[in-house]
C-alpha cells in the first residue's frame, strides 16, 4: 500500500516534507489568536516563527536520513525515517508549543550522530564529548531532555570496553558549557529566573481531551511492539556493529518513553507531548517498514495512526 516508503528515491521525502509549511499555514489562518510559547522571550513576527518551525522540522528529518544512511542500520539508502518523522511531527505536534522541543530534537539528532561514530577499537573521547555537548544544549531548549542523558553512558557500555576517562567526558562537557552560563548568571541577577521560566514554557501547551492521551498512548504501545518484533527479526541475523547501534536506539527509545510517562502521570500535562519520542520511534519504525515480513501490517498501522488522529481532532 505504502510502497513509496521503501523507495530509495529522495523525491518522496521532499514531497512529504511539504506537509510542515502547509500545516503551519493552516494553523496561522485558523488559529491566529494563539501565541507561541516562546513569543514572550523573542519578540518576533509570528510568520518568522512559522518559518523557523517548518525549517527545523524539515532539516532535522533530513539529518536523520543522512545519519541513518551512513550507518550500518540499513543495508541500502532510504528516506523512510525522515519521512515518518516529518509526518508524525506535522500531524501530532501542537505547532504553537512545539518549536522548543523541535529544536531539542535537532540537537538530539546531532548527539546521535556522534554516538554512532563510537567504535570498539578506537578511542572515542571526542565523540562522547561532542555528543554530550549537543545533548546538554538540547536540554536548554527542552528541559525534559535531561531524561536522555544516561544514553551517553549506555552507548559506551554497549560498544566500548570500560575506559574511565571516556565515562567522565559528559561531566567535562557539562563543566565546559557551564563556564559560559555561570558567569552570565552571576553578572545578571535576573538570568536564573528568566531561564527557569524559559524551561517551564518549553512544555506549556494547550488543553487536550483525555481521549487524545489514551489514543496516543495506545498507538505508541502498538508501534513499539511492531518496532521490536521487526528489530528482533533483523537482530538475530545481523552483524556485531548493527547490534550495537540497535542497543543505542533501544536505550534512547526507553528513555524517551520514560520521559513520556513522566509528562503523563507526574506533570499531568493536558496535551500528549511525545515530540522527543518521535526521533527513535521513527527510526525503529522505518526498520519495520523495510524489514518486516508483513509489510501490509506496518502500512495499515501507519494509515490508521494518522486517520485516528484526524478522526479524534475533527469528529469526537
Amino acid at each position: 500500500m505504502l510502497n513509496f516508503l521503501r523507495s530509495n528515491n529522495p523525491i518522496y521525502f521532499f514531497i512529504s516534507a511539504a506537509i510542515l509549511p502547509v500545516i503551519a499555514l493552516l494553523y496561522y489562518v485558523n488559529s491566529s489568536n494563539l501565541l507561541w510559547t516562546i513569543e514572550s522571550f523573542f519578540q518576533l513576527n509570528p510568520a518568522i516563527l512559522y518559518v523557523l518551525y517548518s525549517f527545523t522540522g524539515f532539516f532535522t528529518a533530513l539529518r536523520i536520513n543522512l545519519i541513518i544512511n551512513k550507518s550500518v542500520f540499513f543495508q541500502r539508502s532510504n528516506y523512510a525515517s525522515g519521512l515518518i518523522y516529518v509526518v508524525l511531527i506535522g500531524v501530532f505536534g501542537n505547532i504553537h508549543s512545539s518549536l522548543n522541543p523541535l529544536l531539542g530534537n535537532f540537537f538530539l539528532v546531532l548527539a546521535i550522530e556522534n554516538l554512532f561514530k563510537i567504535f570498539r577499537n578506537k578511542s572515542c573521547k571526542i565523540e562522547v564529548f561532542n555528543a554530550s555537548c549537543w545533548l546538554i544544549i538540547s536540554c536548554l531548549f527542552y528541559g525534559l531532555n535531561i531524561f536522555l542523558l544516561p544514553v551517553l553512558w549506555l552507548a559506551l557500555y554497549f560498544i566500548r570496553p570500560f575506559q574511565w576517562r571516556e565515562y567522565l567526558m559528559p561531566l567535562i562537557a557539562l563543566v565546559f558549557l557551564g563556564a559560559f552560563f555561570i558567569p552570565i548568571s552571576l553578572i545578571n541577577d535576573g538570568f536564573y529566573s528568566v531561564f527557569k521560566e524559559w524551561l517551564v514554557s518549553s512544555w506549556s501547551v494547550g488543553y487536550s481531551r483525555a481521549v487524545e492521551w489514551g489514543y496516543i498512548s495506545i498507538a505508541i504501545l502498538i508501534g513499539i511492539l511492531i518496532c521490536f518484533s521487526s528489530l528482533v527479526y533483523t537482530f538475530i541475523k545481523s552483524t556485531n556493529r548493527y547490534k550495537k547501534i540497535s542497543w543505542i536506539l533501544v536505550s534512547l527509545l526507553s528513555l524517551t518513553f520514560a520521559q513520556f510517562l513522566y509528562i503523563m502521570f507526574v506533570l499531568n500535562i493536558d496535551y500528549p507531548l511525545f515530540f522527543i519520542l518521535v526521533v527513535p520511534f521513527s527510526i525503529l519504525l522505518s526498520n519495520a517498514v523495510l524489514n518486516s515480513k508483513y509489510p501490509w501490517l506496518i502500512d495499515s498501522y501507519l494509515i490508521l495512526l494518522i486517520f485516528g488522529k484526524v478522526l479524534i481532532e475533527y469528529v469526537f
